[in-house]
């Protein structure tokens, strides 16, 4: 319903750090308490999608449903200690330019920067940068070829 993503719209807004013309967050979608989450216009949070801040999503950003962004890992360093009890590494940003499409099932790393134009396939899990206008999947996921290839 219409007036449903109204309302899921107007309450980011309230907890967002920002959120552009016409975002479209999906029924389900967990961000936490929504700080450090910034979504340009034109862009979406698919249906039961999990993300943290710190996240920059661009304009013109379209996102299936179930992907999940993590902004930090747990340590493992220590080995005279059980990984449950280490705690966690720094937080590190996850950065997703305009016109970007991801797909459904997509895990996407901390510290990623997804750039301008590029392609995430279905059930990618995406350990490194993606380059601007590529195609990538698999896991982890690689560049498969460019947009301008066709």
């Amino acid at each position: 319903f219409k007036w449903c993503r109204s309302i899921r719209r107007f309450c980011c807004r309230l907890i967002f750090d920002h959120v552009g013309y016409e975002v479209n967050v999906e029924k389900g979608a967990y961000f936490g308490d929504g700080k450090g989450i910034k979504i340009g216009n034109y862009s979406g949070i698919g249906v039961n999608c999990s993300v943290r801040g710190p996240l920059t999503i661009g304009d013109n950003v379209m996102m299936g449903p179930y992907c999940t962004i993590y902004f930090r890992n747990h340590a493992y360093n220590r080995l005279d200690i059980p990984m449950r009890k280490q705690g966690y590494d720094a937080v590190k940003k996850v950065i997703i330019e305009d016109d970007v499409w991801i797909g459904a099932n997509v895990t996407i790393l901390p510290g990623v920067k997804i750039s301008k134009g590029a392609i995430v396939g279905a059930g990618a899990v995406v350990t490194k940068n993606v380059p601007e206008y590529s195609i990538v999947g698999g896991n982890p996921a690689k560049v498969l070829k460019y947009r301008a290839e066709q």
